[in-house]
């Protein structure tokens, strides 16, 4: 027992007791400043599941490279899907022809001759719309999404009241946006599948 408090209280094993916890205080140092300062840049930032992370989203520009800020502004293609999507999966009329315009996450786990009956769509349905009488709204345009606020009233003779759906997009393959967002405003969203 002596020589275990002979070697405590030499001052050999003081210095390197002493050497030792600077060594230990500078690497808890270094950690702590590089994970608050250094971190890792999004660029560098790996996803396990999908590989690297996408870069930020930017404020989306039309084809002819002004900065989008009204729906009207939007690209022919993006608003051809949005009354493609209205007039057919909304309306309940035709249904198929919006198979072509709607993301696969809304159409998960439907095939083309399933979305075609329209008996159970993840689409809140509109019977009676009057296609020709939609009101627009950008609420959002960026190179990852576009959401619109879309208003909605019955054709002349139909006892349906005016209603206010949000309706998003993002980019599919090729460069053309699909649909993959529509609900009323103000409503919960609800897990799609059939």
């Amino acid at each position: 027992m002596n020589s275990v408090a002979t070697t405590i209280n030499s001052p050999r094993f003081q210095r390197y007791l002493l050497w030792f916890g600077l060594a230990v205080l500078a690497a808890g140092a270094a950690v702590l400043v590089f994970t608050l300062v250094g971190g890792s840049d999004e660029k560098t930032q790996v996803n396990p599941d999908k590989g690297t992370l996408p870069a930020k989203s930017v404020p989306l520009r039309n084809g002819d490279g002004a900065l989008i800020t009204t729906y009207t502004q939007l690209d022919a293609q993006i608003r051809s899907a949005v009354t493609t999507f209205i007039g057919s999966a909304v309306a309940r009329e035709h249904v198929g022809q919006s198979w072509s315009v709607v993301a696969p996450t809304l159409k998960a786990g439907y095939t083309r001759a399933q979305w075609k009956k329209a008996d159970d769509l993840p689409v809140v349905p509109y019977p009676g719309v009057d296609t020709k009488h939609v009101r627009y709204h950008l609420d959002h345009a960026s190179t990852k999404e576009i959401l619109v606020e879309v208003g909605l009233a019955g054709k002349p003779g139909v006892s349906t009241r005016p209603v206010t759906f949000q309706l998003g997009l993002v980019p599919g393959k090729g460069g053309r946006w699909l649909v993959d967002y529509w609900m009323p405003r103000g409503a919960q969203p609800v897990p799609s599948g059939p």
